[in-house]
Order: C-alpha cells, then structure tokens, then sequence
C-alpha cells in the first residue's frame, strides 16, 4: 500500500505475528530468571527497613520498578490525517481519550535517582474498542489499551535469545549492585565516553544508556523501540514534549542531588504548568532496512518519517505524591499486549514482554496483597491538587 507519493507500507499479515518453533520454551525460562530477581528483591524488604512500604515487605516490578511521574490527561486524535494513518484507536478524527501515564527509572530495584539508565513510559488509554472489535491477547479483555515506551529508539537486545544471554546478566546486575556501584559505574563511564567522543566515537548502546546525563524525565522522547501492528500496517510509535510547554519550560538535565530528584522536578512543574506530548508513528516501508525480529535496529526516520497523529495533554495536577506513587507502582499493570487486535505487538521481545510482564504483574499483586486494578476512568486521582 502507498500514501499516493513515493512511501509503499508494509501490510500487516497474521503471518507477522508468529511465534516461531522453540522460542515459548525460552521464555519460560527467562520467566524463571526474572522471577528470581522479583523474589530476591522482596527478601531484600523483609532483611531491611528501608526497603518496606509502609512498614510491610513490599514486591516491586523486575524491571522500572521505582516511579518518578503518575499523570491523568486526554488524548486527542488529530481531525486532518492521511488516510494510510486512521487506523486503530486513531480512525476517527477528533475522537478522544482519557490517559493515565507513568514514568519510571530503569532498575528493578528501588534505587536513588542519581544513578542513570533507560527510563520508561508506561501509557493507559481508557475506553478503547478498536474497528474489529477483538483484543490482541484474550487474558486482556478490558477496554483499555496500553503502549509502553522507553527513552532508546531501539530496545538494547535483539531479541529474545539475545536477552537469554546478554540482557540477563544486565539485569542481575541492576537488580543486586547497590547503589553506590551503581554510580561507579556510570562515573567510570561517563569519563570513558569522554575520551570516545573525543576521538570521534561514542559508547555501544548497551553501555551509553548509563552514561547519559541525568535528564529532566519530562524533556525526554519515549519510544516503543519494538513494532506493533498499525491496522493495516506496522509502526513503531514515539511520544515527545512540544516545545510550546514543558520542552521549553523545564531543563535538559536535572541539577538536584536527591534520592528522589527525578519525581520532586514532576511535582514542581504540574504544580503551577501543564504538558502537551506528540504521539507519531513510524511506519515500516522497508523490512530489510526496518526489520520486525531484530529490535536493535533504529529504524531510519530518513526513509520513514514519524508523522504525527494524536495530542496528548496534561493539566496542571499533583504529578506525584505517595498516593499517586501506591496506585501506580502497586495497583497498576502495564502490559503492551492489553489493548486491541490492531495494534497487536510484534517481534521477539515484544513476545517476550507478554510473558514476563504478566509474571511480575501476578506474583506482585499476590504478595502485597493488592489486588490488580484496572481502571474504566480517571476517579484515582480526584481530589489530587498542585503540591504547593
């Protein structure tokens, strides 16, 4: 299919959304990995005070386990798109949605807001019925769909046999390293990637994401980094700040020292401003050049633009707070498999995800005794004023 110019999209078939012969056993046992990092960290809470919530052991996520923003907002599809990108959740023009979004750091450890690495954006838009009216994954079959981002345009490991041996020991690693290795080992990094980019050179990505300044959470750039399907498409999907406010009205980085910098920079901005995000597709032109399995590679916005296709706005709210943080880190689940046929995920670690998601969604909720909520509108934040 083209858009009548020079673009021919590739057209989604269910033949794209196979899981090949060998890949559900390897799963499995990444699930079994995984686990045991969600079960460590909840010993690490019955050994030590510091780690309980409200004086109790408390289970945290195996990955983006500490949050740093829990925001309520609307999504707007834009009125005037081309006909190759009303698809989906975005068919009708105009058509609008409430949001809950969080932002959260790396680690599936709660750890001090200095130490740096990939931040995510989970995104929970209400009340979604797509064209067909199925659901990419049957065990979710609420109304709501969800996208989840990270700060990379490409997932740092190819797939889910390269997660299997390089993304596991990673994630060992931020599980149990405490926070001061941590930071040593993004001191020692940064000044590596100074002598680098001296030379000309940068750090692979799987060591730069540790590098990189502390960044404001609310300037950055949000990215699937894996495809989905865009109705009769495939696309991969970024969420920015636009520049007519929080882009241009908070710094780069963030100069606090705090434990909990990154989410006392959120409250201080909703307190007086809103935010406005662009969500945009990318859609797949080339499978070679843009391929589905491999999720290391960055798709080429030279040969692919992201085109704009919804608004997304935050009023001026609490933007965190210990409620906010509990409904968040302890009541919600995130999983980019709840939503509608059309915008099923696609490749390796999106399969992945599906399962280890799932996982640590269930034994969390079991051991802290919170039942998994699902929200049908936007009452868990009624009531929650501007810190002022």
């Amino acid at each position: 299919m083209t858009d009548g110019g020079t673009h021919t999209f590739l057209r989604y078939e269910p033949a794209l959304a196979a899981f090949p012969p060998g890949e559900e056993q390897l799963i499995s046992a990444l699930v079994a990995d995984l686990h045991r990092n969600n079960q460590f960290q909840y010993l690490k809470s019955r050994c030590f005070a510091k780690y309980r919530r409200h004086g109790r052991p408390h289970a945290i996520r195996d990955a983006h386990a500490k949050s740093c923003a829990v925001l309520a907002g609307q999504l707007t599809v834009h009125s005037d798109l081309d006909p190759t990108l009303r698809q989906g959740m975005f068919a009708e023009p105009g058509a609008t949605f409430d949001v809950i979004a969080r932002i959260s750091q790396t680690s599936g450890a709660i750890r001090s807001d200095q130490v740096r690495g990939v931040r995510g954006l989970g995104l929970k838009i209400l009340g979604v019925r797509g064209p067909s009216g199925e659901r990419a994954e049957a065990r979710f079959p609420d109304d709501n769909q969800d996208f989840v981002f990270v700060t990379e345009p490409a997932f740092l490991f190819r797939d889910a046999a390269d997660y299997a041996k390089a993304g596991m020991r990673t994630a060992r690693i931020l599980t149990a390293l405490p926070d001061p290795g941590m930071l040593a080992i993004n001191r020692v990094l940064r000044a590596v990637r100074r002598v680098a980019q001296r030379a000309g050179r940068d750090l692979p990505a799987k060591l730069r994401v540790f590098a990189e300044p502390n960044h404001h959470p609310l300037r950055q750039t949000f990215y699937t980094a894996a495809p989905v399907r865009f109705g009769d498409h495939v696309a991969k999907l970024r969420v920015a700040p636009t520049p007519a406010t929080v882009a241009g009205a908070v710094p780069a980085t963030i100069d606090d020292g705090h434990y909990d910098a990154a989410s006392r920079a959120v409250a201080s901005y909703f307190a007086s401003k809103p935010a406005e995000y662009e969500l945009a597709v990318q859609l797949c032109t080339d499978e070679t050049r843009m391929p589905l399995e491999d999720a290391t590679v960055e798709w080429p916005e030279a040969v692919s633009p992201y085109r704009p296709v919804a608004t997304i706005r935050f009023p001026e709210q609490t933007g965190y707070d210990e409620v906010l943080r509990d409904f968040a880190d302890d009541a919600l689940a995130f999983n980019s498999w709840r939503g509608i046929a059309e915008h099923r995920p696609l490749g390796s670690i999106n399969r992945l995800k599906l399962r280890v998601y799932e996982a640590s969604s269930e034994y969390r909720h079991a051991k802290n005794g919170v039942p998994p909520t699902e929200p049908t509108d936007l009452s868990a934040f009624e009531g929650a004023a501007p810190a002022r």
